[in-house]
């Protein structure tokens, strides 16, 4: 008999979505972004549909509390997730690296974002840099 297990996606977008918009009231920009991405590959792998809404919902959640244009995170996924993720999965064995790859693509398509909408600081990088090493983390071990 096989059982559907499907992972706490669910908890972990919605803490998600209560961490940002806490945090973005103390000025403390922890996205979580790349959590978020790697969830919704997981999402569209496994073909749990009924939880690509939620993603979407957390992704502009982020986007609000950010400043960024509506659904950019969204379209920049769709785009990583249907151009450019099939040619990286080949140059990799290792699954784990193939993992902090696509969150590394990811968070390399929201500095080139924030490159066109804003002026493109160092400390918008250190913050995206922190961000990267913090999801690499979540996301390459614990999901």
């Amino acid at each position: 008999m096989k059982t559907n297990y499907t992972p706490p996606y669910t908890m972990i977008l919605i803490s998600i979505c209560l961490i940002n918009i806490i945090f973005s009231t103390y000025f403390i920009t922890l996205l979580l972004v790349g959590v978020v991405f790697k969830i919704f590959l997981e999402v569209l792998k496994k073909e749990y549909y009924y939880l690509l809404a939620f993603v979407v919902f957390t992704f502009l959640v982020i986007e609000t509390t950010q400043g960024f244009k509506i659904f950019s995170l969204s379209i920049i996924s769709m785009f990583l997730y249907y151009f450019i993720i099939p040619k990286v999965k080949h140059l990799f064995s290792s699954s784990i690296m193939i993992e902090f790859t696509f969150i590394l693509f990811f968070y390399f398509c929201i500095a080139i974002m924030i490159n066109f909408l804003d002026k493109f600081n160092l400390d918008i990088f250190y913050v995206l840099l922190f961000n990267f090493i913090l999801d690499s983390f979540i996301a390459g071990f614990l999901i």
